[in-house]
């Protein structure tokens, strides 16, 4: 597996971790494999490390490619700047899509807190919008958006049927980013058509990561850590899964309809 790291924009220190897997040899059916990039939380203050490379790593072992964000934040992330680094990155995917090994058209973008601010973001309005967003106990109110940084969008205010297939988790009592974000979200993703599923688990402190008990010390129910396999369930469904043989197709919704998207 190739390991390097991109540096965007060294002034704000902004960088692309890359996790790249081969393919052909021992992977002869497989040409191209899906990919991740990831969006750590941090309030917009600074990119969380418990919340970027070990949320890779299972990806990885779905067979994903990973690519992990560290995007403009405190006096270096004045709006739009993230949302610049996530152009600016989604760029190098696609044009680094054959020597990396992907499939430009099945990036999923995973954000948590402030960073699934960002992917919301992403999957509502952005240039390179993404095949599918995941997002972990999201900001997405006005009033918790301008508590981290005044003068940003609003994701929900710009859902409609372009926005990307989303797959939203959450606890119930989160008293940082309330759960009220992503049912809000979840509402408006319903109200456009957009395919989606969303779950609340009974109870646990914001910022849980995976849910692993080294990246989360404070009480969480262990079935938090079920979004992780589920959201890998839920791409194999929405972009088609990988198999032997490549990437399948993506599976039929109820309405007859694909989950995926290519990106814009």
């Amino acid at each position: 597996m190739l390991g390097e790291t991109v540096t965007l924009n060294a002034e704000r220190g902004v960088t692309l971790s890359c996790y790249v897997q081969p393919v052909d040899g021992e992977f002869a059916g497989v040409t191209a494999r899906p990919a991740v990039l990831i969006l750590p939380g941090g309030g917009y203050q600074y990119c969380s490390d418990r919340e970027a490379d070990p949320v890779a790593y299972p990806f990885l072992a779905a067979g994903y490619q990973a690519f992990v964000l560290r995007y403009s934040v405190g006096d270096q992330g004045a709006w739009p700047r993230p949302l610049d680094d996530y152009e600016q990155a989604m760029a190098q995917l696609t044009a680094n899509a054959e020597a990396w090994h992907l499939d430009p058209t099945k990036i999923a973008v995973i954000g948590f807190s402030a960073g699934g601010h960002l992917a919301a973001v992403a999957a509502t309005m952005a240039e390179h919008r993404p095949a599918a967003a995941i997002l972990g106990y999201p900001v997405i109110l006005p009033e918790i958006a301008d508590r981290c940084r005044p003068g940003m969008p609003y994701p929900a205010e710009h859902v409609t049927a372009d926005t990307a297939p989303t797959f939203l988790f959450h606890t119930r009592d989160d008293d940082v980013t309330v759960v009220e974000n992503t049912l809000a979200f979840a509402s408006a993703l319903a109200g456009a058509g957009v395919p989606f599923e969303a779950h609340v688990y009974s109870y646990g402190a914001h910022g849980f990561s995976t849910g692993a008990a080294h990246l989360n010390p404070r009480p969480l129910t262990p079935r938090a850590r079920s979004w992780v396999p589920e959201s890998i369930a839920w791409l194999d469904e929405t972009l088609g899964a990988l198999t032997a043989s490549g990437i399948g197709e993506p599976r039929l919704s109820s309405d007859g309809a694909t989950g995926g998207r290519t990106p814009a």
